[in-house]
């Protein structure tokens, strides 16, 4: 008789900074724990996007044994237009989306700013 073990995954999506305000096109890097509660070694394909329409996107790839766990890391350059975005989180294995997962909301607020060159006289 033969068992199939199929892939399962649990994330706990670690928020990188505590407040979830983002400048525009800044750069930061979340952290994902992620546990194979599952008797048999997987390679997993974790996607981690901002928005429905995945606006801005990292992608990774980490191999977990059974029972194990992983905290991957995803460095992802906020969106430059302002609004709140879901953060999602897509975990697929062999091509096959095995979880998809929404974590809380960030927002992203542009400052104002403005850089002055010299002054030059006539």
């Amino acid at each position: 008789m033969t068992i199939d073990v199929i892939p399962r995954i649990v994330a706990l999506v670690e928020p990188c900074l505590d407040d979830p305000e983002f400048e525009g096109g800044s750069t930061h890097v979340a952290t994902v724990q992620m546990t194979n509660p599952t008797t048999k070694e997987f390679t997993y394909v974790v996607t981690l996007y901002l928005g429905i329409a995945a606006v801005v996107s990292s992608q990774g790839t980490v191999t977990i044994p059974d029972g194990g766990t992983a905290a991957p890391q995803f460095s992802i350059t906020m969106p430059t237009t302002e609004g709140t975005y879901p953060v999602y989180l897509d975990v697929d294995v062999e091509g096959v989306n095995i979880e998809h997962y929404q974590a809380a909301s960030i927002t992203i607020s542009v400052s104002p700013a403005i850089d002055i060159g010299d002054i030059t006289w006539g």
